[in-house]
């Protein structure tokens, strides 16, 4: 980090940030400080305090943010020298309070938005033991305090005669205040004497300290890396709204008159990036919470994989070779002819990869199991050539979709497996090894004992899995990805009811296994109550009119043993249907699963998660 440190005199800084000197980054948000935290600013300045350093940016380097001026100074077209970006709070507060002669936007105790004039009460500030906040008195931008509902007058400084009857100074000549001061006291030299030896003391024992109050600045050079910048700012700016990737990007964008967050949210009048891709789904599906940082990651990955690709043209080779990238430091890296380039790609490959996720009937963006992957798929769809969009193609990136989820390895260090998995999925669709994803992922069949939080990608996976198998309700005979396309009541309930369950001393940690759960109606689990699975299958065939054997099938639609259930054993159904999932994942990952030694009686839960946070309906007793 490239930086230096000085003293600043405060009435220096406002004349600067006054002539356009010293100016905010456009994505600085307008913030308007309490009355009382503007007062205690001015007390600390007046008592020789310190209030924190300001942190500015030299203009010219690698981050050409867009400025733009301070809150009441007139600077358009004015390039300035230096970006303030730590700071805005108390220099906006000090500019309009004691050198503008506007009057300052500050909030009420009640959170009203007022305008105000601050004075200083002269006698207050002077003598021991001051309490100085109490000797700054406010008024209305008319500068007329009115009370009882306006009806009456408390206190009028309209006129400069009234604030010298008063003693009341105007802040907003603290820093040239010899000509108020003069008038003054030739004011009162003819009504009190006493009253220019008190202007004399409040002016040496006040103003001066104000006049010669100096500020820390670090001073960033323009030297340094946008990272580096970007980084301090949000280290320091933790008073405000916290700027991601995508809010930085934008602002670097503006300097070039480039909207990104109108390229990427829209306007009234039209979509952007995000609505387009979001009109080809429902309104809850996989791009419901698409982020406008994955989106930069996306067109991040094809960017570095330029750099790289031209490097290797180069003949360079080894360590000179840049990498492929999706990191905080790389987006933050795009240049928006790189943008430019790859967005409309990278747009079309969110919406393949949303084509895909759907084949795999992952529908909805509670479901998606790892958002990651889907930027993964994104690049790569952006990168692949209609023609070799075969099936052969897309049964392997299923292959290697499935063994993400069901591996559960996109759970930590997604930017470098996103970075790794696009050129290496790339170069196995054109012949070449297999990705590493692949080879360093399997499935534990144990894991199947474990299992029970449905905010897990691999319970999110098999429960995608029994849909694209063709599941179907127990009482309806409904598909149950029709009936999630189409909203029907459905959520995931006991096969064997809890309450069954807990008669027989089995255990929660047993039971809530997902090896015991399924998708079904909010009907058909009012049916099944809290009986044995004998009984309430005897139930649904007589309430609803369905034979045994098609009741079978719907029952192997999940992959459950109608003979183990209708026989009430739990155990026998347990290790069969284990054993049906397990095949189910190997089916999926196209490789066999791992068969490891079986947990303790009573397992243990490993993802923390309740009965009730699990289920959305109660079994009916």
């Amino acid at each position: 980090m490239s930086f230096d440190t000085t003293k600043t005199n405060l009435k220096d800084l406002l004349e600067d940030i006054d002539e356009g000197k010293i100016q905010l980054p456009e994505f600085q948000r307008d913030y308007v400080w309490n009355e009382d935290d503007v007062c205690s600013l001015i007390a600390s300045i007046a008592k020789g305090f310190p209030v924190g350093a300001l942190l500015m940016l030299e203009r010219g380097g690698d981050v050409a943010f867009k400025p733009r001026g301070i809150e009441g100074t007139k600077v358009e077209g004015i390039e300035p020298e230096l970006l303030l970006l730590d700071g805005q709070q108390r220099m906006t507060s000090l500019y309009k309070t004691i050198y503008s002669k506007e009057p300052a936007r500050v909030r009420t105790a009640k959170g009203q938005v007022v305008e105000r004039h601050f004075y200083l009460r002269i006698p207050a500030t002077l003598g021991p033991l001051v309490e100085f906040e109490s000797a700054i008195e406010t008024v209305p931008a008319d500068r007329i305090r009115r009370v009882n509902f306006a009806k009456e007058i408390e206190l009028d400084l309209s006129s400069i005669e009234r604030e010298y009857e008063n003693l009341l100074f105007p802040l907003d000549q603290a820093l040239d205040p010899v000509d108020w001061i003069f008038a003054c006291q030739e004011y009162w030299a003819d009504r009190d004497s006493t009253v220019r030896s008190l202007l004399t003391d409040f002016r040496k024992s006040v103003l001066s300290p104000i006049q010669s109050y100096a500020m820390p600045v670090i001073r960033l050079s323009k030297a340094n890396s946008r990272e580096a910048i970007c980084t301090v700012f949000e280290k320091v700016n933790v008073g405000g709204k916290k700027l991601d990737a995508f809010e930085l990007v934008t602002a670097i964008y503006a300097a070039s008159s480039f909207d990104l967050r109108e390229d990427w949210a829209g306007t009234k009048e039209k979509h952007g990036r995000l609505g387009r891709m979001r009109a080809y789904l429902p309104a809850k599906g996989v791009f419901a919470d698409l982020a406008s940082t994955d989106f930069l990651q996306a067109c991040t990955i094809l960017h570095t994989l330029d750099l790289r690709n031209t490097a290797i043209a180069e003949g360079k080779a080894g360590k000179e070779l840049p990498p492929v990238s999706c990191t905080r430091e790389a987006l933050l890296g795009l240049p928006l002819l790189a943008y430019r380039k790859h967005a409309d790609a990278v747009e079309k490959g969110f919406v393949e990869a949303a084509k895909f996720l759907n084949e795999q009937k992952i529908l909805w963006g509670r479901d998606l199991p790892y958002p990651p992957q889907m930027v993964a798929m994104a690049a790569l769809f952006a990168l692949l050539p209609a023609e070799r969009r075969t099936a052969v193609a897309y049964a392997r990136l299923a292959e290697w979709y499935w063994s993400g989820v069901l591996g559960e390895f996109y759970g930590s260090a997604t930017e470098t497996k996103i970075a790794r998995d696009v050129p290496d999925l790339l170069a196995w669709l054109e012949g070449g090894p297999q990705p590493r994803t692949i080879a360093e992922t399997f499935f534990q069949v144990s894991r199947l004992d474990t299992m029970r939080s449905r905010l897990s990608a691999a319970y999110k996976g098999f429960h995608a899995l029994l849909m694209r198998r063709g599941c179907r309700d127990f009482i309806s005979g409904k598909g149950v990805e029709v009936m999630t396309v189409y909203a029907d009541a459905l959520d995931i309930h006991h096969i064997f009811p809890r309450r069954w369950c807990e008669d027989r001393k089995i255990p929660p940690s047993v039971y809530n296994s997902i090896v015991n759960k399924t998708a079904l109606s909010a009907a058909s689990n009012r049916t099944i109550g809290g009986d044995a699975p004998s009984r309430y299958l005897a139930r649904i065939e007589t309430r609803s009119g369905i034979s045994s054997d098609d009741l079978d099938e719907i029952l192997r639609s999940h992959l459950i043993d109608p003979a183990a259930l209708r026989a009430d054993d739990f155990e026998a159904f347990y290790k069969a249907r284990k054993a049906a999932l397990a095949s189910l994942a190997a089916e999926a990952q196209g490789k066999p699963v791992m068969v490891d030694a079986a947990p303790p009686e009573g397992f243990a839960d490993d993802d923390g998660m309740t009965v009730d946070e699990e289920e959305s309906l109660e079994e009916v007793a």
